[in-house]
């Protein structure tokens, strides 16, 4: 089964695999299809979430949904210094949606939280997707080259984005 990858952004900037939460239908998904049907979008088509995710940080979702919504959108990430206000949107989330994968994802970045290497978190919404991660791959060392946050610019800090109270 497929899982949601959570990635720790390390004091580095190397972006590397952390943990999972099981089911990524439970993630991503789970928040585009909510959204979806509490809003009345009506995007139509499987995986037709234009309406949805075009309303990202427009003053049409209420905050803890922005904040989930950002979260799954590729190459975000979200600083330590942020981690409480992204739990507590997390769980916010939680009481309204409690069949999502996001205390799978608490559970994890409560860990990173404690990890003193450990500067913030980005995700991979499906783990059947390619590593959005990564710089490509060494043939000589055979391994990946992580992505690195100090020497790439194809990220985005989702506390920089939305504002929160």
């Amino acid at each position: 089964m497929s899982t949601t990858e959570l990635y720790a952004v390390n004091k580095n900037g190397d972006v590397t695999p952390c943990g999972e939460a099981k089911n990524s239908w439970l993630g991503g998904m789970h928040v585009w299809n909510s959204l979806n049907e509490k809003y009345a979008l009506n995007d139509g088509m499987m995986f037709g979430f234009k309406k949805t995710w075009g309303n990202f940080n427009k003053g049409f979702y209420e905050e803890y949904e922005d904040v989930l919504l950002g979260s799954t959108f590729d190459k975000v990430l979200v600083l330590k210094e942020n981690f409480d206000q992204l739990i507590s949107n997390f769980k916010k989330y939680l009481t309204v949606y409690p069949d999502s994968n996001f205390g799978q994802q608490i559970e994890v970045i409560e860990t990173m939280k404690a990890d003193e290497d450990v500067i913030g978190v980005a995700w991979c919404q499906t783990s059947v997707a390619d590593d959005l991660w990564d710089f490509g791959y060494d043939e000589d060392k055979d391994e990946t080259i992580p992505y690195n946050i100090f020497k790439g610019e194809k990220h985005w800090n989702l506390f920089e984005e939305v504002k929160v109270s």
